[in-house]
């Protein structure tokens, strides 16, 4: 029995529309299927998987109910995540890209190692790392 790889992460965001344009114009996932769960959310795919879940709150607590959460966190969440990692190409489009969207970044070379890095955070202040091996 192994873990084979990452699925997916959800997002639970207090403004599911803010958030869907981030990751869809900012990132370039694509909206898709996803089953008629009691809560508002979205699936956020990458070459047909889904990898990004979101869900919003729609005070009913349905999203809570699903999960067999009491209630949810002051600000949503399960604990502690610090980023969330894309690999990625072309950086020089990206960094045009987030400029134009007014997305403020972070470039970090990573030493020794043939990787370059674009830090930033979504509407609900979680990082995104992207990834660019040269």
């Amino acid at each position: 029995m192994t873990v084979q790889s990452l699925d997916h992460y959800l997002v639970f965001t207090g403004d599911l529309e803010t958030t869907k344009k981030f990751y869809v114009d900012t990132l370039g996932l694509e909206v898709g299927f996803r089953p008629p769960f009691e809560f508002p959310g979205y699936w956020l795919y990458i070459d047909g998987h889904a990898t990004v879940h979101l869900a919003g709150d729609d005070g009913t607590g349905n999203f809570e109910k699903y999960l067999d959460k009491p209630e949810a966190a002051p600000d949503g969440g399960t604990g502690a995540l610090d980023h969330i990692a894309f690999r990625a190409d072309n950086i020089a489009d990206f960094r045009t890209k987030l400029e134009g969207l007014d997305v403020t970044y972070k470039h970090r070379v990573v030493p020794d190692f043939d990787l370059q890095q674009l830090f930033f955070d979504d509407p609900d202040g979680l990082m995104i790392e992207l990834n660019f091996y040269d």
